[in-house]
């Protein structure tokens, strides 16, 4: 039999500690033949694209307010009861729509009277230009001098006859008062066919005034029964009817009904300072002729995406703030912009040649200002300082220290670290969408 130790003895702790030391001394072997080393992780992966080179418009931007075209007042022209409506209100309406209609019939009352009085002006216009006084008056005048005529020979037979011891005297003055009696007649008759011709012509003056007098009054007469009709004179959207059917109206002044604004087109008026009056002028120039776009966009649109051009401004700068109103004009089918809404506008100030663009997103922006980061030749991140211009759709024109050829992050900068080498990767659809971008800035 073999030596047993009792659990517990000196001995069996001894033999215990002896196996545990040589445990560890086997452990530590192990682990000193196997030596830990570092390896560097690969460069981060980023996205780079070249800035592009091209001419930029800059643009003025402003808040205005959007004013209609046209505005126009229906009114009572004459005094009666409404009778008839034929529009909804807030409804939009076209010209030449009938609206509203005032109780035609005292007026067309006052028409037939005033037409009667006219075919009565016009009957004695006719009779006058038909009247034979002169050729009466012509009549007996001849008559009479040839019964002057008559009465001189009686006279001169009766002179001779008395000269010759032939006739009496009595006879002699019986035919010298006949022909005085015969003269005196012709002299009447002239005068009265001077009176018949005056009375001809005056006659007819009167006659003709009346029948003017008469066709103005039917004239003025169916104006006033036209007034009653009511007919929008543009098209555009109607107010709300401040009188409704039944009512007074025209009662000693012009009652307003309605009041219809034409909203298409549209203004928009904004107020320029005088660096971007100055700057658009060397642009476009000083003429009045030109006509310059501008785009519009209200507060819950993106962009401007009403484009229209301008057609006014103020003679002169308002010397108490420094700017020039001027007015757009913009195209509004769908009445989408509402007069009195404020929007935003912008006008384009100059043009940018040789400006650099760069994607956006490869904007960063720090307690020094913005900038961008650049893979130099040998991929390593450098830090460039620059300064925000002008948006064109996805691109922003920048200024500072960057070149056309360098390579901007555009995806990748939180893992580039500036004077850190990273693994520069171009993407086709990038350089893409950059070459083919508009140039126009949306700010």
């Amino acid at each position: 039999m073999g030596l047993r130790l009792r659990p517990g003895s000196s001995r069996a702790r001894y033999t215990q500690c002896l196996a545990l030391v040589g445990s560890a001394l086997g452990l530590l072997g192990i682990g000193c033949a196997e030596t830990n080393t570092y390896v560097e992780p690969p460069p981060p992966e980023v996205t780079v694209v070249q800035p592009v080179t091209r001419s930029v418009t800059n643009y003025f931007e402003a808040t205005g307010t959007a004013q209609p075209v046209m505005s126009v007042d229906i009114r009572a022209r004459v005094k009666g009861f409404l009778k008839e409506r034929h529009f909804k209100e807030g409804a939009m309406v076209k010209e030449g729509e009938l609206l509203m209609v005032i109780d035609e019939e005292p007026f067309q009352i006052a028409l037939d009277q005033a037409k009667t009085r006219l075919a009565e002006a016009d009957a004695n216009l006719a009779k006058a230009k038909q009247s034979r006084a002169r050729e009466v008056a012509k009549a007996q005048l001849a008559l009479n001098e040839s019964q002057l005529q008559l009465a001189r020979v009686a006279e001169a037979r009766q002179r001779n006859l008395s000269g010759r011891g032939a006739g009496s005297r009595e006879e002699l003055d019986q035919a010298e008062a006949n022909r005085k009696k015969n003269e005196a007649q012709v002299d009447a008759d002239q005068a009265a066919l001077s009176q018949a011709v005056a009375d001809y012509d005056t006659n007819l003056l009167v006659c003709k005034a009346n029948a003017e007098a008469a066709k103005t009054a039917v004239r003025a007469a169916e104006i006033e029964l036209g007034y009653c009709r009511m007919v929008s004179p543009i098209n555009g959207r109607i107010s709300r009817v401040n009188y409704h059917v039944g009512n007074l109206v025209g009662d000693g002044q012009a009652s307003l009904l309605a009041t219809i604004v034409k909203i298409d087109p549209i203004y928009a008026y904004v107020n320029v300072n005088e660096l971007d009056l100055l700057r658009a002028q060397e642009r476009m120039g000083a003429s009045d002729s030109s006509k310059e776009k501008v785009e519009l966009g209200l507060a819950n649109e993106e962009g401007y995406p009403h484009e229209g051009e301008l057609d006014y401004r103020d003679p002169g700068v308002d010397p108490g703030t420094g700017t020039i109103r001027v007015r757009g004009i913009f195209p509004n089918a769908d009445g989408k912009i509402l007069p009195g809404l404020f929007v935003r506008v912008r006008v384009p100030t100059d043009v940018q040649e040789n400006a650099l663009l760069i994607p956006d997103r490869a904007l960063g922006t720090d307690q020094s200002g913005q900038y961008v980061l650049v893979v130099d030749a040998n991929d390593v991140v450098e830090y460039r300082s620059v300064k925000a211009g002008a948006q064109v759709e996805d691109l922003r024109v920048v200024e500072g220290k960057l070149k056309a050829d360098d390579r901007v992050i555009v995806d990748g900068l939180l893992r580039a670290r500036p004077k850190a080498k990273v693994k520069p990767m171009t993407e086709a659809g990038d350089a893409k969408s950059v070459a083919a971008t508009d140039d126009s800035p949306r700010s």
